[in-house]
């Protein structure tokens, strides 16, 4: 190998790493830059944004009183949608009126501005008793908690049960401010009147 051969190789080395070098920076810099909604490219590839880790989310009404308390293992945002996912969801809600109620699942997705909670998965509410009304239990593998409207609602088979009484059905609607709870279809129900006091 002649003497000028020799000295460009270094030269022609240096060149391609530069140009390696420069093209990884501008792939980098495509990647990370926002789209045209101003949403990273990878938060449009249905990527969260951030994750937090037993963590807890408390609701004020306008009045300043405390609406609603959602917990959970593990909650991530996606930026794309505004959505949330939680694993192992935990809800009270709060009433002035009336004890909590609390509602459980496996998992759960929150839309954007959190007016409804999708609950699934070994769901379970919990209404605790109320004056005359006992405690009501209800079981589903879905539930949509509607915040707003203090309704919690279900198109799947449910079974409820107040204290040796048990209803089955398909579909429905427990108002919590009426303290109510109505099945669509498919109902079935076993009632047992409660011991009359004795004299």
């Amino acid at each position: 190998m002649n003497e000028p051969a020799r000295t460009r190789w270094p030269v022609l080395l240096t060149l391609a790493f530069m140009l390696l070098l420069a093209g990884g920076s501008f792939w980098l810099l495509k990647r990370s830059e926002p789209s045209a909604d101003g949403a990273p490219v990878d938060a449009r590839r249905g990527l969260p944004d951030y994750t937090m880790h037993d963590f807890r989310y408390v609701n004020v009404a306008p009045g300043g009183k405390l609406s609603y308390l959602v917990e959970g293992e593990q909650l991530d945002h996606y930026p794309d949608s505004d959505d949330s996912t939680i694993r192992q969801p935990r809800m009270t809600r709060y009433a002035v009126d009336r004890p909590p109620m609390t509602l459980r699942a496996a998992s759960a997705r929150i839309n954007g501005d959190h007016s409804e909670i999708h609950l699934h998965d070994q769901v379970l509410l919990r209404r605790p008793q109320a004056g005359q009304a006992g405690e009501l239990t209800v079981n589903s593998d879905y539930m949509l908690v509607l915040t707003k409207k203090d309704l919690v609602t279900s198109d799947r088979a449910v079974q409820g049960r107040q204290g040796s009484s048990t209803i089955r059905g398909t579909g429905m609607v427990a108002d919590n401010a009426q303290r109510t709870l109505n099945l669509k279809s498919q109902v079935s129900a076993t009632f047992y009147q409660p011991p009359r006091a004795k004299p």
